[in-house]
């Protein structure tokens, strides 16, 4: 199953990369910087938190979706309205196989779409420099410092707990954020890619349609409720990861992002059981879609 899941992908990676598609898929990754060149044409000075939050819904939230969403969500519907789904479904383990290789052909395709993006958006971006963070060693004795006196020093020993230190020496841990970005970029390609290949398994009619306004309800609306319904979707676990990777606080936020500043939006685990989390999700959209694959009856060349 494994040489015919990589022969597939090979095949459909290759066959992925024809002169129409790639059109429309450097215009998808070129979609940020322009949009970013005309915020920079108008002038306005944006807080860096709007501006990776903007990042965030363009490159994982639009380019590595759209790039999913036009390679893994009709991946069924295609062998079927193409008359080849016979020859795959009488295969030893063909369906799981058809399966695996468009799935990492999505992957492939979203992982190098969002790099790209922000490799070419990066430039554009007005991030304030005095931001980033500044290490314990950089910070260079002051010459002419006056001597502390005693009672001062007390309140400045340390007492074991670094967050007993004052806030100016205590260590700022966030990550730039072309890091965040790709890291989110490489999980969403990763998720968001089981997540249309069981919508596609079980709305393989008009799989497009269906799986956008799944999206637009499920990971768009239903995300940001404050409610623990949040909890099974997969926007909730990426922007958690993100803002603690970014170590932003909800306190800290501008006014222009008062609207997430509510703490049930966001995971109270850590990371490491976020992506426990997200690893469970991505295995049940799996094993579901393979199911229902292997188990169901489907006819070639149906339609609406």
């Amino acid at each position: 199953m494994l040489q015919s899941s990589l022969a597939i992908y090979r095949y459909e990676l290759k066959k992925s990369f024809s002169l129409g598609t790639t059109l429309l898929w450097i215009c998808v990754i070129l979609f940020p910087t322009i949009l970013q060149l005309l915020i920079n044409l108008i002038g306005s000075s944006l807080p860096d938190e709007f501006t990776g939050v903007l990042m965030v819904g363009m490159i994982p939230g639009a380019v590595c979706l759209m790039t999913i969403l036009s390679s893994m969500a009709p991946y069924l519907n295609t062998e079927l309205e193409g008359n080849t789904w016979p020859y795959v479904a009488v295969r030893p383990h063909g369906r799981t196989a058809l399966m695996l290789g468009k799935y990492f052909v999505s992957v492939t395709r979203s992982v190098i779409a969002g790099l790209l993006a922000i490799a070419i958006v990066m430039p554009t971006l007005n991030l304030n420099e005095s931001s980033s963070p500044v290490p314990l060693a950089s910070v260079k004795p002051v010459v002419n410092a006056q001597p502390l006196a005693e009672s001062d020093l007390q309140d400045a020993a340390p007492t074991g707990d670094v967050n007993n230190l004052p806030a100016d020496l205590q260590q700022d841990t966030a990550l730039p954020l072309w890091l965040a970005l790709s890291m989110l970029v490489v999980l969403s390609s990763f998720c968001y890619s089981t997540l249309f290949c069981l919508l596609g398994t079980i709305m393989h009619k008009k799989p497009m349609i269906l799986a956008i306004i799944y999206t637009l309800l499920v990971e768009g609306v239903i995300s940001m409720l404050p409610a623990v319904v949040n909890a099974f979707t997969i926007n909730f676990y990426l922007r958690s990861i993100f803002l603690r990777a970014m170590n932003w606080k909800l306190t800290d936020l501008p006014n222009a992002l008062s609207f997430i500043n509510d703490p049930n939006m966001f995971s109270q685990a850590t990371t490491f059981w976020d992506l426990i989390s997200l690893t469970v999700l991505c295995g049940i959209f799996l094993l579901t879609a393979n199911a229902l694959l292997r188990n169901r009856e489907y006819h070639v060349g149906e339609t609406l």
